[in-house]
């Protein structure tokens, strides 16, 4: 029974990992499950099996490069230091999409070729829940800062908790895409840096 789990654990992350690579040669929009299916060497029952639609499979691939992550998340609610802890999650995730070639491709899909579809697609849900899921953290960091009177009292935990998003989503999109000129890692940094400053109580 173990092997057979075993086996079930691997011919999914195949799977995900034929996904991957579909998704990112043609766009999640023109992907078709058939396809996915091909590129894993296996029939397109076996994978309904593990996936009901394209809005599972994209799920589980977004959720495969977000769970390591997830501890450092919730390590953002009970911090001495809520700024130098929100920091160094930004230079964790920075540094894991410039050194694990499996995250930085679902980053790259994430951002660069989920097409528009059609909101009976799913996909627009799937990524509202993990940005929902990833400002709740923030929140709960800028909260702790707030209570050390270290938050700008003119800005709420919820407020800073969104712009922190959006600034991360703005390094990422051009990170992606400027490749050569953009250094994700070390220019990302630095700019969450200057932006968690300039919420910081005088």
């Amino acid at each position: 029974m173990r092997r057979t789990k075993e086996q079930t654990a691997e011919t999914r992350e195949a799977l995900l990992d034929a996904a991957e690579i579909v998704f990112d040669r043609r766009g999640v929009a023109r992907a078709t499950l058939e396809e996915i299916a091909r590129e894993a060497g296996m029939t397109r029952g076996a994978l309904y099996w593990h996936f009901g639609n394209k809005q599972e499979l994209y799920a589980a691939m977004l959720e495969r490069v977000r769970l390591p992550l997830a501890e450092g998340e919730s390590a953002l609610q009970s911090l001495a230091d809520p700024f130098a802890a929100l920091e160094d999650f930004a230079a964790r995730v920075f540094r894991r999409v410039d050194g694990c070639t499996q995250t930085r491709r679902v980053y790259t899909i994430a951002f660069l070729r989920r097409e528009h579809l059609p909101a009976e697609s799913g996909l627009d849900e799937v990524e509202r829940e993990m940005r929902n899921v990833g400002r709740r953290d923030f929140v709960a960091a800028f909260r702790r800062a707030q209570e050390l009177d270290e938050l700008r009292p003119d800005v709420t935990p919820e407020l800073a908790a969104t712009a922190l998003q959006c600034h991360l989503v703005g390094i990422f999109y051009i990170g992606m895409q400027e490749t050569e000129t953009f250094r994700l890692y070390e220019d990302g940094v630095a700019m969450v840096r200057c932006f968690l400053e300039s919420y910081r109580a005088r």
